[in-house]
């Protein structure tokens, strides 16, 4: 029975060391599939802009969006972004263009290769150590708590 339950308890960790990283890989797809989207109305034009301008930093504040930043080069940038979506270049491209002219401190997110990589790993190897950790805990607390049957001792009446 406690190797059922410890069964279990590993199985929940690895469940859920597949799932985050399911989630950390979901956002590229949808920004893939949105780039290849073609662009028809002043609407879409607009909404691909704010997502583009979400996806990247200004170049001269400390993690702050290009949506929110109301400095001259983020205004540059705005209008560069409006000016090639209007063009029809895929929102990919155009934020390659600021990733070549900025480096990778201009994007919102850690690109996922390279050293950054090795970070995304160990956030993922940390959460399963956590969740490993925490699953043996509840183990042996578990089994520490069920009375033990045997002979009753000497002093007891």
């Amino acid at each position: 029975m406690t190797r059922r339950r410890l069964t279990m308890a590993v199985a929940g960790a690895l469940a859920s060391v597949v799932a985050a990283v399911v989630l950390l890989a979901a956002p590229g797809a949808a920004d893939r599939a949105q780039a290849q989207a073609p662009v028809r109305t002043e609407e879409e034009l607009a909404a691909q802009q704010l997502a583009i301008e979400q996806q990247l930093l200004c170049p001269q504040c400390t993690n702050k969006r290009l949506d929110v930043c109301e400095l001259a080069i983020c205004n540059d940038m705005r209008e560069t972004i409006r000016r090639e979506l209007a063009a029809g270049r895929p929102s990919d491209d155009i934020i390659f263009f600021f990733r070549n002219r900025y480096g990778d401190r201009v994007l919102a997110e850690l690109p996922k290769s390279g050293f950054n990589l090795l970070l995304w790993g160990w956030v993922a190897a940390a959460m399963a150590l956590v969740t490993g950790g925490g699953a043996l805990g509840l183990y042996r607390l578990r089994r520490g708590s069920t009375p033990r049957r045997g002979p009753p001792s000497a002093g007891a009446v």
